[in-house]
């Protein structure tokens, strides 16, 4: 088994090797499988397990040859061994079941130089609420896989899962957790019924202000995928809708999404809100009065999603986050100018650094006219990184 082990590593530097960052590794890897068909399934499984083994340590052993980072990673990812280690470091296979605080005490015996503030970058830029010693070890496994039930979907979800045998946990009355890799699309209505969507990202409903008399418009201004969209319709009984993004490729599938959603926005529309000219392009679509609630989920690092893609955590330049902050003042500037009095915007990253969180909303306080309501790290368990922070218009006089 051992030369099968040195094959499959030679393999795995290999493709590292050749990959320059310039888009998602499993969409990287996926596509050298596909152009190399001499791999079978269980070769591409290993191999793949061991590229994010490497990935998953970041700079931590960056010192040390590849084979040993390799071993590191494997062995502080991994409760069970598949033979690696038996080969390359056999007195650790006893330690697999240890918290990984022990099995980096362990490590450290053979590799000195092993550096666990280097497991995740930038850590002196983080977030004051985000524990350090947690999320230095959060990205040593993949997030857990969720669903969103849609309102009076649950029997309907629950009954289809059951008949069909596949497994899951409720982890909130509309949230479940579902293995990973769980083909779904033959047994759900995907959208229609329920959503896919991170349990952290579900949780940022608990910011939705509360207004309770007549209609909320809502305009959901960096929509992406729209998953905010639909939580805000499920969330308020009676909604006016109001979507955009910078992408027409992200708008057509908006449109599909909504329509399989049964939802009908007020307005779907493009536009680039760092550009001066935007307000012209808002105005044209949301109401003259404003809207009661703009939500800005807007672009940044995405550090709070690493443990997801943890290719990051070996190539993150830690000077883009200053230029993620520029990006973030530029959008959220103009917004306030779009809300009715005492309207509401909800600003939410993926990020776990304070410049873009805490430092951004500082910026909404002392420069547009806005007052925090409530804001916070959100991270629930088996979920990515998000902050949210709730901000109300200051009414003049």
């Amino acid at each position: 088994m051992g030369a099968y082990f040195h094959s499959y590593l030679n393999s795995a530097q290999t493709i590292l090797a050749s990959y320059k960052f310039e888009q998602p590794f499993h969409v990287f890897i996926k596509a050298f499988f596909k152009r190399n068909k001499k791999y079978g399934s269980r070769d591409r499984k290993i191999i793949s397990s061991l590229s994010y083994a490497f990935f998953r340590i970041g700079d931590a052993a960056v010192d040390l040859p590849f084979n040993d980072q390799v071993a590191i990673g494997y062995f502080l990812t991994h409760d069970h061994d598949n033979g690696l280690l038996a080969l390359l470091q056999p007195e650790w296979v006893s330690d697999l079941h240890t918290s990984s605080q022990a099995k980096c005490v362990s490590l450290k015996k053979v590799f000195p130089s092993f550096n666990e503030q280097y497991l995740f970058p930038g850590l002196q830029h983080l977030s004051a609420s985000i524990n350090i010693e947690a999320i230095k070890y959060h990205h040593f496994h993949q997030p857990d896989f969720f669903l969103k039930i849609r309102p009076g979907k649950k029997s309907k979800i629950i009954n289809a899962l059951t008949k069909n045998q596949l497994s899951f946990k409720e982890r909130t009355s509309n949230a479940l957790l579902i293995h990973a890799g769980t083909d779904l699309q033959d047994f759900i209505e995907l959208d229609k019924d329920a959503v896919l969507q991170d349990i952290s990202s579900q949780a940022t409903c608990n910011f939705f202000p509360s207004i309770k008399e007549g209609r909320i418009s809502v305009w959901d201004a960096c929509a992406g995928s729209g998953g905010k969209s639909i939580m805000a319709v499920d969330h308020f009984s009676n909604i006016d809708l109001y979507v955009s993004d910078i992408r027409e490729e992200i708008l057509t599938e908006l449109n599909r999404r909504f329509k399989e959603s049964a939802i009908v926005p007020k307005a779907l529309f493009c536009t680039n809100l760092q550009n001066s000219l935007s307000k012209q392009v808002v105005d044209s679509n949301l109401p003259k009065a404003g809207v009661d609630l703009i939500i800005a989920d807007v672009p940044c690092t995405g550090s709070g999603t690493w443990a997801r893609s943890p290719e990051w955590l070996r190539a993150f330049d830690l000077e883009m986050i200053a230029e993620y902050q520029n990006t973030q003042k530029s959008i959220v500037t103009n917004l306030p100018l779009h809300l009715k009095a005492n309207g509401y915007l909800l600003y939410i990253t993926c990020s776990v650094f304070k410049q873009e969180n805490e430092e951004v909303v500082e910026f909404l306080e002392k420069n547009c006219q806005m007052e925090l309501v409530k804001q916070a790290v959100v991270h629930e368990q088996g979920g990515d990184y998000l902050f949210a922070a709730l901000l109300t218009k200051k009414v003049e006089g």
